[in-house]
């Protein structure tokens, strides 16, 4: 069987997925040979796609039991909503002060923001992936390379529970806050800090709301 990345790679992509949509829930065994199996692969390069997600802090390696997915209190969600609201915010002023350097970055926000209008309200993984993506885009376009290092590791466990959550918000509503990603690039490519950062911060409140709903 074919694959578009090394085998490394698609384990942890794919291992990634199923926990971000609840294939393997919070608390689960990750068992290699299982696990290979099912993509089938060898186990090498998933023990190897379990070491990146327990070094991410998706996945807990427990003495005797192996690899479990990782279980989070509220208030650790929380802390991860908090710190990805204070990079994102705080990338706003350099991301506009780069329009002009990172224009392929430029052009990929646009196309995201072009499938955006065409998401269906419970399409929730690809909702997750374009999310992501985008406000990933975002902190690169300030173009510091460790804030963006942080911000993945830091958003690398959030995004677990981004399905999850937006899973009990009002399919409208939800919308509304998908569309919103229009009116964050036209604020970015018009350079009006104060806007983009009244929109970011209304956008991400949204977003964090949902952790109440979180068990």
């Amino acid at each position: 069987m074919d694959y578009p990345e090394p085998l490394q790679e698609y384990a942890l992509s794919e291992i990634t997925r199923r926990i971000q949509t609840g294939i393997y829930p919070t608390g689960a065994k990750l068992a290699p040979q299982h696990i290979a199996r099912d993509l089938n692969i060898s186990s090498t390069p998933v023990v190897a796609a379990l070491n990146r997600l327990a070094a991410q802090g998706i996945v807990e390696m427990i003495p005797r039991r192996g690899a479990i997915v990782k279980e989070f209190s509220v208030q650790d969600i929380k802390n991860f909503f908090d710190m990805r609201t204070m990079m994102e915010l705080w990338s706003i002023k350099s991301a506009i002060q780069n329009v002009d350097k990172f224009p392929q970055i430029m052009e990929e926000l646009q196309q995201i923001t072009d499938w955006f209008d065409h998401v269906e309200p419970r399409d929730l993984e690809t909702a997750r992936k374009l999310e992501t993506r985008f406000h990933l885009l975002l902190i690169k376009m300030a173009g510091n390379s460790q804030l963006t290092r942080l911000y993945e590791y830091n958003w690398s466990v959030g995004s677990v529970f981004f399905v999850y959550s937006v899973g009990k918000v009002n399919p409208e509503n939800f919308q509304v806050s998908l569309l919103e990603h229009r009116k964050l690039l036209n604020a970015l490519l018009n350079r009006d800090e104060e806007h983009m950062t009244d929109l970011l911060s209304n956008h991400l409140r949204f977003l964090s709301k949902a952790i109440g709903w979180y068990k």
